[in-house]
């Protein structure tokens, strides 16, 4: 039986029998790792607080070969974000939704440092600011990336060539890129301005993204543009971006 030690963020807990819960955390040693916290439900855990949504742990847990459950033995708070979750309901909202994202496009056990340190600018960028939508599309536009989703913008999927700075792209309802001539202008379009905003959104720290930089328009571009490529990827909605974006007209 290995006994395991990294920094981890719970993204999800599900309750088992009486006094536990499932628990999914994305590790930085090991990625997605499933594990059950024996007695967590208990009025006196010694678990406390740490496992609510996106708290930073110093997990470590026991792995029986053959299992895919591992047994997690402490859970000790590194850094918590669920005060300003607890109080919010957007902030509550993001992290169900950047928590869903992580774990459909996560492989199990496969250790991702960029996507890990990625999660945690971004919940920083949260904390230390009052705009959460910016970071999740920052969020998005690099978890799109760093799977290999993302499509790069300035060259057509059909026929090959570079699409010039100053022209549109077009993208297919897959997400593939095309030019003007293969697109026949059809699909969703991709300004030369569009392209740059989403170019500088992958040059920037997520607490870096101001309205001077990116206008709200283009952020909100970048959201539809990022959800149709989520959307084909997994072949299906995402139940929290349905609940983020009710919460978003009322």
């Amino acid at each position: 039986m290995a006994l395991h030690s990294t920094e981890a963020f719970v993204l999800r807990t599900y309750s088992l029998a009486e006094a536990d819960k499932i628990c999914v955390f994305f590790t930085r040693e090991m990625g997605k790792v499933r594990g059950v916290a024996h007695g967590a439900r208990k009025l006196r855990s010694r678990f406390g607080s740490s496992l609510e949504p996106f708290t930073e742990v110093a997990l470590t847990y026991y792995q029986k070969e053959g299992r895919e459950l591992v047994s997690v033995s402490n859970c000790d708070i590194v850094h918590s974000h669920f005060n300003r979750a607890a109080r919010d309901v957007e902030t509550s909202g993001a992290f169900a939704y950047m928590a869903e994202l992580l774990v459909e496009f996560l492989p199990e056990h496969e250790a991702n440092e960029r996507l890990y340190r990625l999660v945690k600018a971004v919940l920083e960028a949260i904390e230390g600011q009052n705009d959460t939508g910016r970071a999740l599309r920052y969020f998005e536009c690099w978890l799109l990336r760093l799977a290999g989703f993302f499509p790069d913008l300035s060259v057509c999927a059909a026929c090959g060539e570079r699409i010039a700075n100053d022209e549109s792209t077009f993208l297919t309802a897959e997400g593939a890129p095309r030019c003007v001539a293969c697109s026949g202008g059809r699909g969703a379009q991709v300004t030369r301005e569009l392209r740059v905003a989403i170019q500088a959104m992958l040059k920037l720290h997520p607490a870096g993204l101001s309205r001077d930089q990116i206008s709200g328009e283009h952020i909100a571009q970048i959201g539809e543009i990022n959800y149709q490529i989520i959307r084909h990827a997994l072949e299906r909605d995402l139940k929290s971006r349905v609940t983020l974006r009710q919460m978003a007209k009322s």
